[in-house]
């Protein structure tokens, strides 16, 4: 019942958000009613879906908030008009803010999808049909927010065509959470082999 409140609540409002940071942290409180999912499957495999999940989430969040960081410290806004035309006055910022939105969203081949798979799979083998149907029309209704962000991003015009300049730590942030986002969705079973190996020092639970 939390997993299904805190997915749909949390989704539906965040499509009216304006401010980008609002709409993350709306989409924050979605991602954990996915890794509820996962505690409700209450098995072995359940606790290692839930951390790789984590891990996953970890990379793409990590990211976006990094975008938003040298977004607002260029322009000095956190509105989500502001990023119109991004893709022109920094298309590496626009890239990236793209992928880790994805990522969130569950789309291949980031690691999000691998996650949000992971975390199915352990509820399908336990019969929970109904979380997971809730879940995959959540995803549906994710995309449409994110996708909202993504036109802005690549369709609209800018309101200020002026470059945006990235200090070289900010981008440095952006590029881990690049590289983890892509390698756990290219090449995910170390990251598989390693939560496994992880969660077996505390739970016994059946596989």
């Amino acid at each position: 019942a939390v997993s299904v409140l805190s997915m749909t609540y949390a989704n539906i409002v965040a499509i009216a958000q304006t401010n980008i940071k609002r709409l993350l942290a709306y989409s924050g409180i979605a991602q954990i009613g996915n890794v509820l999912i996962g505690m409700a499957a209450g098995t072995k495999m359940g606790n290692d879906a839930i951390l790789f999940y984590l891990l996953t989430y970890l990379f793409a969040n990590i990211g976006a908030f990094a975008v938003v960081i040298a977004m607002s410290q260029a322009i000095g806004s956190e509105e989500i008009n502001d990023y119109s035309g991004l893709n022109r006055r920094s298309p590496f910022l626009a890239f990236s803010m793209l992928l880790f939105l994805l990522s969130l969203a569950g789309v291949p081949p980031l690691a999000g999808f691998i996650g949000k798979i992971y975390i199915f799979v352990a509820a399908i083998k336990e019969g929970l049909y109904t979380l997971i149907t809730v879940g995959l029309v959540n995803i549906v209704i994710s995309m449409y927010y994110y996708l909202i962000v993504v036109k802005k991003m690549y369709i609209a015009e800018p309101i200020d065509p002026s470059p945006i300049r990235i200090s070289g730590p900010m981008k440095a942030v952006v590029y881990v959470g690049l590289a983890g986002t892509l390698l756990i969705g290219i090449y995910p079973q170390p990251f598989i082999d390693w939560v496994v190996s992880a969660t077996m020092m505390f739970s016994h639970l059946p596989a």
